[in-house]
């Protein structure tokens, strides 16, 4: 296998992973949660921005704890997708070094993979084709 394929691979790899996450992260929910006390009785909030407005919804206490580790899963899967990300765009920058790919057939595969689902995404047939997309 030649160095520019193998290359090809970590790019197409490295974008399945951060697609992958993308979605997951569109899938929980973002903000905080938040305590008021209101005439002795406790409510609880989650809290999210909004360009610059500050949305709020109840969340009953029953729901709670499931909320929490939702925004949490979330606020860990941000961090991966932060380091995923510097992989991808190092991955580019070397397919792009070698010259066998044009930047415009890495947006071209970008947008098809967002477009695939997850199982598609999963499969060595996609993969191929996607792969010898770039090279071709």
């Amino acid at each position: 296998m030649k160095k520019s394929e193998r290359q090809i691979e970590v790019l197409l790899e490295s974008l399945i992973e951060v697609n992958n996450i993308e979605k997951v992260i569109e899938a929980l929910p973002r903000g905080y949660i938040s305590v008021k006390v209101i005439s002795g009785h406790t409510y609880y909030y989650r809290q999210w921005r909004e360009g610059n407005k500050i949305i709020s919804s109840y969340v009953p206490e029953s729901y709670l704890n499931v909320v929490k580790q939702k925004i949490e899963i979330r606020k860990q899967n941000e961090q991966l997708l932060k380091i995923l990300k510097k992989d991808y765009t190092k991955a580019v920058r070397n397919v792009l070094k070698s010259g066998d790919v044009k930047e415009s057939s890495i947006k071209a595969i970008k947008e098809k993979v967002r477009n695939l689902s997850e199982e598609e995404l999963m499969s060595n047939k996609v993969r191929t084709a996607l792969k010898d997309e770039l090279l071709g």
